[in-house]
């Protein structure tokens, strides 16, 4: 019924259309048959299964798309169907037409009931498929809208509201129109304060009219006037008859647009005669003053006009719409239209606005722990499902109100953020910003290698200071050194900020912002960090960066694939990526439990002793880098992370160039004193400290390099301050029993680590010869392993010194096996024993020989050809040259004289030991002429 009212002429029509079929049944008969049966349908009897499958498919085509695509219903179709359907069945049951049957004496069974049924069946189809269609799924967005209608009172304003309800539900005068604005900064809850007083006037009906303008939908001030007019005649002529032309004539008089149309002019000329020639506006002023109609005009965003339409909105509430029982309620950003019109040349704009409006209310400042806790009810949601954080996680509570001073027991807020976020709608374009950032670094899996707190204040800072923001992304070192890998600010980094800003409350915020990102320390993947930084500009990763995630996943393969899948990272990230990455996952291990430890120190070292395995030498090079100044800080969370510390020690090849720099003589200090122990350990220390240290030293996979460490560290203490004797965590004869297990449990005793370990199996040393002596039972543990072995022991009894020339060199017997046999005669009877049947027991024997005709001295070869080749050619031509000098010994022992033949031979023998010597002298006493031997 309300469809017929509004439109009675459409459904009369319809009616009478209707009707007509059957009250003029012969004229539409005859039409009909002129326009559709005789030309058309009486020519398909012959084609009407062509006919019928043709149409049907098109009709079938045409649903059968629409099908898909509907949502609803097409009401326009579904009508001319159903009209087409019932004119169709109308002609048929009238018995006046001849329809084409597929069996004679049946209308029913005529072929084109089939072109009807089609349609008809179609349309069932699609009002079943939407009737019984799922409905969508109510996706929640992921991005809060800023609503301007039907918003909470999120500032909690409400009952300041209804007060300024209950005063302006009075402010109707017939004087003329009462003005009342609301001014506040951009999202301050103008739009919702608004919207509570709408809510008061429509439920108390104080007012008969309410009016919504918008003028920002106008595009010129021209337009502004006629949509305010033309909302304000629809709103009056509803109770107000014969108004509506008064405020069509009082708008074109405002516009001046005179009309020449005659209609127009007659009905101006009527008016005028009936009106005795008044004017709209007094007409209009006259009219609701005498039916105190009450008309309440709500205004708001005009701060989104441009200077020339907000003056005409102005002249329109004041001027020229300045009729009796109307109020105008704007809202508006005062230091904006204030700044706008002084561009303008409104020189004093306070003094201009107070012209228009008859009272001002200036909504508060938003109060700071309703911004605060509004924000972290969104960034809970945001750093819970990118992060994964619970949403009570107190770091996410800190950073929201994070105050730069942290001042105490003060009911005056400080927080940073709300010295940058100043409303609700601050707060939720923020968030959106945050969260779109936030979701990018998600989705490229790289959410973990940056710190929410720093990306939240570092979008804190591009969202309103995106000058200083920008330097920080192109220009990085206009405002911070790098110092150690780590950024710093600048000294002179405040007056940069001044000369980019141009407020010095700006530059207050900006600093505490800087301050907290570069001065802060112990957060992961911190902004300040060289590796970090410009992952927090780049929203995703570069691919030859190597992650966390990706060093972690390692650990996940068995050894031989984690290795072979390590090599392959290798070559593909950048230089150094694994020492950098393991520095700062080893870094991470002090991290408290607050700061979010992801990965436990015995994940990092286990995955750390598998990777050292690798065969590729730059690996290994890059770990080895990043472990050692961990081991040199030593610092220790507790016991059980101190024995895995230690154990990370085993892990290392110090023997490689690239760990050189390793003092361990430092690193026993710091563990085997007891107050170098503690600072590390912060505890006291006790036994089981005690027991860690002893096992890690006996059992160390580097017993060749602790040993002679162990020697170097006993020596030091026995020289240095003897009062650390006492606070030694290991007494020194068990350092000894320890470096004696060491060559006790070496395998290979003759070897060169075998040697080593030996040797620092020390009892004591003579403080004035400096003389070393060994402990008797590494000597009885070698001179029982040289009679099982004397072949092994053999291979490295020859020394020689250190030099770079090879004809130039000492060579010497290993130095404690005459101490090893207890003196010279029981090593030379041990030797005599040793069969010649090997070139190691021949070449000891003849150096032996020349070693004890030098008065067991070490031997000296200077320009006498190599040393080297001498010692592989087990001395032979050394011990023939000595057969000579014993020769002619033996020669003048037994009474020769020294003739020349003699002496060409002696002087041809280059061997020059002390027997040679010894020669030389009984020669001399024979002969008067002491300068015939050549030298």
């Amino acid at each position: 019924m309300d469809n017929i009212g509004q439109s009675p002429l459409k459904w009369l029509s319809r009616i009478t259309m209707l009707l007509s079929f059957f009250i003029f049944d012969a004229f539409w008969t005859t039409w009909i048959n002129k326009i559709w049966v005789n030309p058309i349908a009486s020519q398909i009897k012959d084609n009407t299964w062509w006919i019928i499958v043709i149409y049907s498919v098109i009709i079938s085509a045409y649903y059968y798309h629409s099908l898909k695509e509907a949502e609803v219903i097409n009401r326009h179709r579904y009508k001319a169907v159903f009209i087409v359907v019932f004119l169709y069945c109308i002609c048929l049951f009238s018995g006046k037409w001849d329809y084409v049957l597929i069996c004679d004496y049946s209308r029913y069974l005529a072929w084109s009931n089939f072109i009807i049924i089609v349609p008809i069946l179609w349309e069932a189809c699609i009002c079943y498929q939407l009737n019984h269609k799922k409905p969508a799924k109510n996706i929640k967005p992921e991005l809060e809208i800023e609503k301007t209608n039907n918003v909470t009172d999120s500032y909690k304003r409400r009952a300041v509201c209804e007060s300024a309800y209950k005063t302006l539900e009075s402010c109707f005068y017939k004087e003329g129109s009462f003005t009342f604005s609301i001014t506040g900064i951009w999202g301050s809850g103008k739009t919702t304060f608004i919207n509570i007083l709408k809510e008061q006037y429509s439920r108390n009906n104080s007012a008969k009219s309410i009016i919504i303008f918008e003028p920002w939908k106008s595009d010129t001030s021209d337009s502004i006037v006629k949509g305010f007019f033309a909302m304000l005649r629809d709103e009056l002529s509803n109770y107000i008859p014969n108004i509506s032309s008064t405020i069509d004539q009082y708008v074109e008089l405002l516009l001046d647009e005179e009309s020449g149309k005659p209609l127009k002019i007659i009905g101006k000329s009527l008016h005028s005669i009936f009106n005795e020639d008044k004017n709209p506006y007094e007409l209009i002023k006259e009219i609701l003053e005498r039916t105190k109609h009450k008309t309440v005009v709500f205004i708001d965003d005009i701060d989104r006009l441009n200077a020339v339409e907000i003056k005409e909105v102005l002249r329109l509430i004041r001027n020229t719409a300045n009729f009796p029982y109307i109020q105008f309620i704007v809202a508006y950003d005062k230091n904006y239209v204030c700044e706008t019109l002084k561009n303008n040349g409104i020189n004093t704009p306070d003094r201009y606005l107070e012209k228009f409006f008859n009272v001002e209310m200036s909504l508060p400042k938003s109060e700071e722990r309703v911004l605060c806790n509004e924000l972290l009810t969104r960034f809970q949601e945001t750093i819970n499902a990118i992060w994964g954080l619970e949403k009570d996680d107190l770091r996410i509570t800190n950073m929201v109100y994070y105050r730069p001073n942290d001042p105490t027991n003060s009911i005056i807020d400080n927080n940073l953020v709300t010295q940058v976020l100043h409303t609700i709608r601050d707060v939720i374009r923020f968030h959106n910003s945050f969260y779109l950032l936030a979701k990018a670094y998600k989705d490229q899996s790289a959410e973990k290698e940056v710190c929410f707190q720093d990306l939240f204040f570092l979008e804190l800072l591009r969202y309103r200071y995106l000058d200083v923001y920008t330097i920080l992304c192109n220009r990085p070192f206009v405002l911070l050194s790098l110092d150690d890998n780590v950024f710093l600010l600048n000294d002179n980094y405040k007056s940069i900020i001044q000369n980019n800003l141009s407020s010095d409350e700006y530059t207050e915020v900006v600093t505490d912002i800087l301050e907290y990102l570069f001065r802060n320390r112990g957060k992961d993947k911190a902004i300040y960090n060289l590796r970090s930084y410009y992952k927090y500009f780049m929203y995703r990763l570069d691919d030859k960066i190597l992650t966390v995630d990706e060093l972690m996943s390692l650990a996940e393969n068995d050894d031989a694939e984690m290795i072979k899948s390590a090599n392959q990272l290798y070559i593909r990230k950048y230089g150094l990526e694994f020492e950098n990455q393991i520095g700062e996952l080893l870094a991470q291990i002090y991290k408290n439990n607050g700061e979010g430890r992801t990965f436990g120190y015995t994940d990092i070292y286990n995955l750390l002793e598998k990777l050292a395995k690798s065969t590729v030498r730059g690996l290994r090079d890059e770990i080895y880098n990043a472990i050692i100044p961990h081991l040199q800080q030593m610092k220790c969370i507790d016991n059980r992370h101190f024995k895995a510390l230690l154990h990370l020690y085993d892990v290392v090849d110090f023997k490689l160039e690239t760990t050189k720099d390793f003092d361990i003589l430092d690193f026993l200090m710091a563990i085997l004193v007891q107050k170098n122990l503690e600072v590390k350990l912060r505890h006291p220390i006790g036994q089981e400290e005690s027991e860690v240290v002893y096992d890690f030293l006996s059992n160390t996979t580097h017993p060749t390099l602790i040993s002679p460490a162990l020697s170097s560290f006993k020596e030091a203490i026995e020289n240095g301050d003897k009062a650390i004797i006492d606070d030694l965590l290991i007494d020194l004869s068990v350092l000894s029993d320890i470096q004696l297990k060491h060559f006790e449990n070496e395998q290979n005793k003759f070897s060169e680590d075998g040697f080593t370990l030996f040797y620092n199996c020390q009892s004591k040393t003579d403080p004035k010869t400096h003389r070393v002596y060994l402990r008797q039972e590494a000597l009885d543990i070698m001179k029982n392993e040289i009679q099982n072995n004397p072949q092994g022991y053999f291979s490295m009894f020859i020394r020689k010194g250190e030099t770079s020339n090879p004809e130039f060199n000492t060579v010497s017997p290993e130095p404690f096996c005459v101490t090893i046999f207890g003196s010279y005669g029981k090593f030379e009877e041990f030797l005599k024993k040793c069969k010649n049947d090997n070139q190691y027991t021949i070449r000891v024997k003849n150096f032996w020989e020349l070693y004890k005709n030098n008065d067991y001295r070490p031997i000296e070869f200077d320009r006498q050809g190599s040393v080297q080749e001498k010692i592989d050619n087990c001395f032979i031509n050394e011990i023939k040259l000595l057969d000579e000098l014993k020769y002619i010994k033996n020669y003048l022992n037994r009474g020769g004289k020294v003739n020349d033949k003699l002496k060409r031979l002696f002087n041809k023998n280059n061997l020059y030991i002390k027997f040679r010597g010894d020669v030389y002298r009984m020669m001399e006493n024979r002969i008067s002429d002491k300068n015939w031997l050549e030298y």
